[in-house]
C-alpha cells in the first residue's frame, strides 16, 4: 500500500490538480472556474496555509493571507465567527485575549466571548502587536474584507465554520458572502468544521462546495455522509487504515499539525506518500519545498 501511494506522490510533480492549482510553478488566475473534483486529488497534495502564513505574520489577518498567496500556497485557511451585532469576523479563539490588545483596550473583558463584542469594538482591536511590532495596527478582518483582499490573488479558500453552535443560522450568512464575492461560482472555496450538523446545513445551502469534517482523534465517519468530501485530521492520528477507510467512503484525507507546531519535512513526505491529499501548514514556503514544488 505504501509503495503504491509513494508512486502516486512522486507523480504529483508533473500532474495538474483538478482543484485548479495549475501546473507546478504556474499559478491559477482568480477567474479560473474549474470545478473542484476531490476524487482526483490522488494526483497530488494541496498546501493549505493554516490561518494564513501564521508563522510569519499575525494569524487570521490580511497580511498573513497575502503572504501565503505570495509564497505559493494553494489555499488559505481561516476561521469565521460572529459579533454581537451580526458581523462575520476572522478569529480562531473563543476570546480575543491571545491575539489582540483587548485587555488594555477593554479592561476586564479579555475573557469575554467573541460574540459579546460589536463590530465597532472589534475594529478598534490591534491584532498585530502581539505577534510583532512590525505589524502594529493590523486589524481583525471581517469576512467581507478578507474576501475582497483574496479575490484577485492566486489562491483559494479553506473556510472554517468556527464554534457554529454559538452562532445559530450563520451558515446562511457565510453562503451569502461567498456568493456575493463570486467564490462559490468560481469553485474557489472548501468549508470545514468540527460541527458535522453545521457542515450538513452548509451543504444543503451550497451543495457544490466541498465540505470537510475536522477531527482530533483521526476517527473516520463510517455512517452515511454522502455530502462529506474530506476528513481533516490531526496529523499525529493519520494512519494507513484510516486513510483506506476514508477512501472507501469516497473521502480524501487532509492533515493538520498539533497546535503551535509544524510537521517536519520527513513527516510531510510520509503523510503524502501514505495518501494524504492536503497538508495544513503554518509555513507554506517550507512545506512547498518539502513537496518539491
Amino acid at each position: 500500500m505504501r509503495s503504491r501511494r509513494r508512486a502516486a506522490s512522486l507523480a504529483a510533480a508533473v500532474i495538474v490538480l483538478s482543484f485548479g492549482v495549475g501546473p507546478i510553478g504556474v499559478p491559477p488566475t482568480y477567474a479560473d472556474t474549474q470545478r473542484v473534483n476531490v476524487t482526483s486529488l490522488k494526483a497530488g497534495s494541496l498546501v493549505i496555509a493554516h490561518r494564513g502564513a501564521s508563522a510569519e505574520a499575525p494569524e487570521n489577518t490580511l497580511p498573513a493571507m497575502r503572504r501565503a498567496a505570495v509564497e505559493g500556497a494553494d489555499m488559505v485557511e481561516f476561521d469565521v465567527q460572529r459579533t454581537a451585532d451580526g458581523h462575520l469576523v476572522i478569529v480562531h479563539d473563543e476570546t480575543f485575549a491571545r491575539t489582540t490588545d483587548v485587555a488594555s483596550l477593554f479592561p476586564g473583558r479579555e475573557d469575554d466571548p467573541i460574540g459579546s463584542f460589536t463590530w465597532r469594538e472589534v475594529q478598534r482591536l490591534d491584532a498585530g502587536s502581539t505577534f510583532s511590532p512590525t505589524y502594529a495596527g493590523t486589524r481583525v478582518p471581517s469576512l467581507a474584507q478578507l474576501l475582497r483582499t483574496v479575490r484577485p490573488l492566486h489562491v483559494r479558500l479553506m473556510l472554517e465554520l468556527k464554534n457554529p453552535w454559538l452562532y445559530p443560522g450563520y451558515e446562511k450568512q457565510v453562503v451569502r458572502e461567498l456568493t456575493r464575492y463570486g467564490f462559490i461560482a468560481a469553485h474557489r472555496v472548501w468549508v470545514h468544521s468540527f460541527g458535522d450538523a453545521s457542515l450538513e446545513r452548509f451543504h444543503d445551502l451550497a451543495p457544490s462546495v466541498p465540505v470537510g469534517l475536522i477531527t482530533e482523534s483521526g476517527t473516520v465517519p463510517t455512517t452515511d455522509a454522502s455530502w462529506l468530501s474530506s476528513v481533516n485530521a490531526l496529523s499525529t492520528t493519520v494512519t494507513d487504515a484510516r486513510i483506506d477507510t476514508a477512501m472507501r467512503n469516497g473521502n480524501v484525507v487532509l492533515s493538520w499539525p498539533p497546535t503551535g507546531t509544524q510537521d517536519s519535512t520527513r513527516r510531510i513526505d510520509q503523510l503524502v506518500a501514505d495518501g494524504v491529499r492536503g497538508v495544513f501548514t503554518n509555513q507554506p514556503s517550507t512545506t512547498l519545498r518539502a513537496l518539491g514544488r
